[in-house]
């Protein structure tokens, strides 16, 4: 109920639920606890590493969390990493409840949206003299621009 009451406060500029009813939907959607994937550890790695201002699992106005929450140039980016079951079977298309959460993310908390697939994060693994994040970080630094 939740997200069909941020679909309509995006929509129509309101939400339709009763603030009480509203503000229940709320404290549920937000119950659930996050866990942190080896994929999420490796980009904060490299994130703390760059030296990047960020912080971790935020919650957002809208109720969404976001993996990271990044500051660069007096600016706040929405870094989502997005794994397997962020996409539909075995393609590159995200799958609906992951592309509702950017859209919202993005039209009510007005923020960008970065999202890092597996598959990217993966492909620009490099290991230059034993150093595996060259090519993580050249990555990050051009998804972050």
């Amino acid at each position: 109920l939740h997200q069909w009451n941020l679909w309509a406060k995006e929509r129509m500029g309101k939400g339709v639920l009763p603030l009480d009813v509203a503000e229940h939907c709320l404290r549920v959607f937000n119950s659930k606890e996050g866990t942190h994937s080896r994929l999420e550890n490796n980009v904060a790695r490299v994130l703390h590493n760059m030296e990047v201002c960020f912080e971790v699992e935020v919650q957002l106005n809208s109720g969404y969390s976001v993996d990271f929450l990044v500051s660069i140039d007096q600016r706040e980016i929405a870094v989502e990493v997005d794994g397997p079951y962020h996409f539909i079977g075995q393609t590159k298309n995200q799958n609906g409840s992951t592309r509702l959460k950017h859209r919202q993310i993005r039209a009510l908390d007005n923020l960008t949206v970065v999202s890092i697939p597996y598959w990217e994060w993966y492909a620009n693994e490099e290991n230059i003299n034993g150093d595996k994040s060259k090519g993580h970080v050249r990555y990050l630094k051009k998804l972050l621009k």
